[in-house]
């Protein structure tokens, strides 16, 4: 198993659970790292009742690698069955969004 980059960002976010109950879970973004023609940066989701998820995105410098990254696991979160939400159950994520998210973040939160 690799080292992860360090930490760089993260977000605590809720799940109901079977049972009913609420769990936390943390989605934490790593450093980007520069590669010999691009950058690239890893995400990590430890769901709370599945395999925690690592996912390598590329970027053609460090901020695109960050933005795509956070908008890969915006996207995963919002897919994510039960609903995933940050503090009420009809929250926003408050992540930035792939544009084909940008409908169901529209209706799930009622336009807000």
């Amino acid at each position: 198993m690799t080292t992860l980059p360090p930490v760089i960002c993260e977000r605590l976010f809720e799940q109901v659970v079977a049972g009913g109950e609420a769990k936390t879970f943390r989605v934490a973004w790593m450093q980007p790292i520069a590669r010999e023609n691009d950058w690239s940066c890893e995400y990590v989701i430890e769901w709370p009742d599945r395999p925690r998820r690592s996912r390598r995105i590329m970027g053609v410098d460090s901020v695109q690698a960050l933005l795509l990254a956070m908008k890969s696991a915006s996207a995963e979160l919002y897919d994510a069955e039960p609903q995933v939400f940050w503090f009420d159950p009809d929250d926003i994520l408050d992540l930035p969004i792939l544009s084909s998210v940008a409908d169901l973040e529209a209706a799930r939160t009622r336009g807000r």
